[in-house]
This record gives C-alpha cells, sequence and structure tokens, in this order.
C-alpha cells in the first residue's frame, strides 16, 4: 500500500487477490491421481476495504479476478469476465470470473493465450 502513488495515475489496473477461500484445505488432480496442496497462508482472507480504496484512487479502471468472492467491496457491475478453461478435470474450477469497473456487457473467453 505504501508504494501505491499519489493519484490516478495508472489506466488500468488488473489484479489478481487472494480469494480468501482457503486453499492450503484442497486437493489437486495430478496426472497421476490426487494430491494434497503445501498449508499455505497466503488465502486465508481476501483484502480488506482499505486495499480495495487505494486501488481505486490510483487507477482509472479496473479488472478483479475472483471478484465474485469480493463483491462486499465492489460496485455491481454488468461487466463481468468469463474465462472458460475449456479443460474440465484442470483444477478445482472450470472458469474463473473477473469482475471489471467497465460498464459494458459480460465477455466469455474460452481461453487467453499469453505470447
Amino acid at each position: 500500500m505504501e508504494l501505491m502513488s499519489s493519484g490516478k495515475v495508472w489506466d488500468l489496473a488488473v489484479v489478481d487477490p487472494p480469494y480468501g477461500i482457503g486453499a492450503e484445505n484442497h486437493a489437486g488432480k495430478q496426472e497421476n491421481g490426487w494430491t494434497q496442496w503445501k498449508q499455505k497462508e497466503w488465502d486465508k482472507a481476501t483484502p480488506n476495504k482499505q486495499y480495495f480504496d487505494e486501488l481505486f484512487r490510483v487507477s482509472k479502471n479496473q479488472i478483479i479476478w475472483g471478484g465474485n468472492y469480493m463483491t462486499d467491496n465492489l460496485n455491481p457491475s454488468m461487466g463481468w469476465i468469463i474465462w472458460d478453461k475449456g479443460q474440465r478435470d484442470f483444477s478445482l474450477a472450470d472458469g474463473e470470473m473477473a469482475w471489471r469497473s467497465f460498464q459494458k456487457a459480460m465477455r466469455s473467453r474460452m481461453y487467453f493465450t499469453l505470447f
């Protein structure tokens, strides 16, 4: 927080904060069977109101992955992004949701390509 700038200098902030789902208590499917994840502390809680206040203060627009877990700190939005991973049993979820500040129609994508 202390490293954030003093005004709306960023046109877009794309963030993927902890979802607060306690990921350390889950198992994941591997090619050769199921495996337990090691105990971690990073996913015990979602960011607090101060985090979101600062994020909105320094950025004009936002895309927040996992926003469906943080709606208590986000305004209603019609602009959700739905990422359908296209691979069933790939992880604990078939897709991910991102809240976005743009008030435009929801979009769904089968996958993303990173270069």
